[in-house]
């Protein structure tokens, strides 16, 4: 395995003194010794070279690199290549622009990422350009080699990034909306509750949850203890393990406990009474779980039974721990079978059995308390409960083949989806349209119209979007050219002869 140098020595190789090959021109205003620190510096990886900007105090705009990866040539006609090494977008290693990686973009037909270049007349070609902001950066470098006992080194990344990948200033989309004459955006005037921090929040206890505590006979003031403990433990507990399969909150009556939660529809409703018949801090635990009647229809709120759990748990000051046994009644076989990649056995006993197994889930998990309430000498305990599955995780090993090429189906989609909406992007940019104001339709018929304005005076102007109307024109030539020179239809296959009789063996024999 090749050991990098540590920093102050690559430091030091890039100031020892070296050789230029004889045949080559030196760039203006170097000797062999500066060329020699450069393409020392160019050799490097580009996380080391990172670091020795870093050190020396040298920022480059990104502009440059850039400039040095579309030197490189990279990517076919029509494609943009840029310079980003970390992740574009949401994180995703699925796709290999959604992740750190070598920082050369190559996007357009999907998106591909290469590493930079090594030709040193492309990083000095690339420096040499008019208007980086900083001035020449090679220079900068050669600068700060001479004077690096002097330099501070910088905190931060050296490469100054900008918020478009492809270095274009923030749009103005409503005066390109206006100018377009296409309706503003509606932009939304509620922020997401996960963009508001938790210590800013102001929660409540909705009318169905009040009610719902209604109904358990506590006075007024102790329904109003409960609620304010019931307010605080939601306030406490937002954003808490978001990785488990069940999330509620639980209510622990010292004996029984009550799940509560809030579907994406607002409706509030129990989740399961657990009943724990023995005394002590390890015991028994017996619960019962409901769900709505009808989940797709936001008008019913009438609870049914869906399953039970059978297991045992442990409770300190802090909180409980449970594993056990679920019992899901509405599970079934086919929630594990597309009938593609997986089918059901053809036999009845397999599938009565797999159909039982399937209702039988192991649960591990535990509650929190978060607050808590004393009432007429009954401690009541109150605090978000979460619980994972065995099974899912099981199920997601088990057809692991059928989760990749779900995921490789999704990748080929999204690369066809980037595509598209590069090949868009560009063409809108040919006519002076900035596609990031449109969406996909508005920028088509934007297009088109730009297009027929600038046909009427300059005929010679290029069509948009001919990759395609083109390929389209081809499959409906092809298509009208076989209907009207069908092929002929196969010639009948002639009926087979039945051999002669030998006296040994008649088909009658056989009947």
């Amino acid at each position: 395995m090749t050991r990098l140098a540590p920093l102050p020595l690559l430091l030091a190789a890039l100031a020892l003194p070296g050789l230029a090959p004889a045949e080559e021109a030196l760039p203006a205003g170097r000797d062999a010794h500066d060329s020699h620190a450069i393409e020392r510096w160019i050799g490097l990886p580009h996380d080391r070279q990172l670091l020795v900007l870093q050190s020396l105090g040298v920022a480059v705009p990104q502009e440059y690199f850039n400039c040095v990866c579309r030197a490189a040539g990279y990517g076919s006609p029509g494609t943009a290549q840029y310079y980003h090494p970390d992740t574009i977008g949401e994180y995703d290693k699925r796709y290999s622009c959604q992740h750190p990686g070598p920082p050369c973009i190559v996007s357009g037909y999907g998106c591909t990422r290469h590493d930079l270049p090594t030709d040193p007349k492309i990083f000095e070609s690339c420096a040499a350009q008019t208007g980086l902001a900083g001035g020449n950066p090679l220079d900068n470098i050669l600068d700060a080699l001479a004077h690096r006992d002097t330099r501070a080194a910088l905190t931060g990344n050296p490469v100054v990034m900008v918020a478009d990948p492809l270095g274009r200033p923030p749009p103005d989309c409503a005066k390109a909306r206006a100018e377009a004459g296409v309706a503003p955006r509606v932009e939304a005037t509620t922020a997401s509750s996960r963009e508001v921090p938790p210590d800013r929040m102001i929660w409540a206890l909705s009318p169905e949850l009040q009610l719902k505590l209604a109904t358990m006979g506590f006075d007024p003031d102790q329904q109003r203890r409960v609620e304010e403990a019931i307010g605080a433990a939601l306030s406490s507990s937002v954003e808490i393990l978001n990785t488990a399969d069940e999330k509620d909150l639980r209510i622990d009556f010292d004996g029984f406990e009550i799940g509560i939660t809030r579907d994406p529809d607002g409706r509030v409703h129990a989740t399961e009474i657990t009943v724990k018949p023995d005394e002590g801090a390890l015991g028994r635990e017996v619960s019962v779980s409901f769900g709505l009647d009808d989940p797709a229809n936001p008008g019913v709120k009438d609870l049914r039974i869906t399953g039970a759990k059978f297991g045992f748990s442990y409770e300190g000051d802090a909180g409980e721990l449970k594993y056990g046994i679920e019992v899901n009644r509405d599970a079934t076989a086919r929630d594990y079978y597309d009938g593609e990649w997986r089918a059901e056995s053809e036999y009845r006993l397999v599938r009565a059995f797999e159909n039982l197994l399937a209702k039988f889930d192991f649960y591990a998990g535990g509650a929190g308390n978060l607050a808590e309430v004393n009432i007429g000498g009954r401690k009541i305990s109150i605090g978000p409960e979460y619980s994972w599955k065995i099974k899912e995780r099981y199920s997601d090993w088990l057809f692991s083949d059928m989760n990749e090429a779900l995921d490789d189906m999704l990748a080929t989609q999204k690369d066809w989806e980037d595509s598209r909406h590069d090949y868009i992007d560009r063409e809108a940019a040919r006519f002076g349209i900035d596609a990031r104001c449109f969406a996909a339709g508005e920028t088509i018929g934007l297009v088109h119209d730009a297009y027929e304005k600038a046909k009427a005076s300059d005929p010679t102007v290029e069509a948009p979007f001919r990759t395609i109307t083109e390929k389209i024109a081809e499959r409906q030539r092809i298509a009208e050219e076989a209907a009207r020179n069908p092929k002929p239809a196969p010639a009948p296959k002639p009926e087979p002869v039945p051999l002669p009789p030998t006296g040994l063996w008649e088909p009658t024999m056989l009947r």
